[in-house]
């Protein structure tokens, strides 16, 4: 645990651009909307959204004899929460790309970043929560840590040093709090309300900042999954054993051990190719 004296001083948050696609694939989870052609036509807009996607349904996960060679086809058997994972990770590299420096942090950021919503939706599909649940798993995984891409974006100058000496690691929240007056769990909820996304995924951002209050829910439940990726990526930087902390309550919110580990072994393939296949 970080010892740090660090003085505190008020952070006048800044945003990253949200890409257009991101908000669309986002308006389409929120309004339950799962028309392949209306995707279809978000990922065409991006050549390589496009190529991510193609690459996806013709990689050996799925072991096609025929090569699949249009997006359309492509899109049909990813299926809706695959393509659309897909095109919010293309559009977190875009906001990535809006930082020029501490290129080590930031990778380090997108890694975490990606393992965290792969985790989080892989767990959400072996519980079988609600399908209006599950679509946004990967968006609210991912955007958790994401705050941390807002606190670089904001103060690069002192956010930076809170992870000189950690090269496999990432700032730890409590640093945050003390210099900044709040950490990145508080700064992706800000930044899900910036970006006017969903009152469903601002809710488990918001959620995923404490989870001392009420034990029960979906909306709990996703939360403590953001909370247990989040953890795990880190452990996955510092290549230590993937065990969720003491004092995650995985327990309350039904994570069972098993599923956890499943979806800890898929996360860190997928985030070990930086989510392309």
């Amino acid at each position: 645990m970080s010892t740090r004296a660090v003085e505190t001083e008020a952070l006048e948050a800044k945003f990253p651009t949200l890409p257009s696609a991101i908000e669309a694939v986002e308006e389409l989870i929120a309004s339950g909307q799962t028309d392949p052609e209306k995707l279809i036509a978000v990922v065409k807009q991006c050549p390589s959204t496009s190529l991510n996607v193609l690459r996806r349904a013709n990689s050996a996960y799925y072991g096609l004899r025929h090569e699949v060679e249009s997006v359309e086809q492509a899109v049909r058997l990813l299926g809706f929460v695959e393509v659309t994972s897909i095109v919010v990770l293309e559009g977190a590299n875009e906001m990535r790309d809006q930082l020029t420096n501490h290129t080590g942090l930031l990778d380090r950021i997108m890694y975490a970043a990606i393992f965290t919503g792969r985790f989080t939706q892989q767990l959400t599909r072996q519980l079988d929560l609600a399908d209006e649940w599950a679509r946004l798993a990967f968006s609210a995984g991912l955007l958790h840590v994401m705050g941390r891409l807002v606190l670089l974006y904001s103060a690069p100058a002192q956010y930076a040093p809170l992870a000189d000496g950690q090269d496999d690691a990432l700032p730890e929240v409590g640093d945050e709090r003390r210099l900044f007056g709040e950490g990145h769990r508080a700064l992706a909820r800000r930044a899900g309300e910036h970006w006017n996304l969903s009152d469903r995924i601002c809710s488990v951002l918001h959620r995923a900042i404490d989870l001392s209050g009420p034990s029960t829910g979906r909306r709990r439940t996703l939360a403590v999954a953001v909370r247990a990726g989040s953890a795990l990526a880190q452990r996955d930087l510092s290549n230590a054993p993937l065990a969720l902390p003491k004092g995650l309550p995985t327990a309350d919110a039904s994570l069972p051990e098993e599923l956890v580990a499943v979806a800890a072994d898929d996360a860190t393939d997928y985030a070990a190719n930086l989510g392309t296949f």
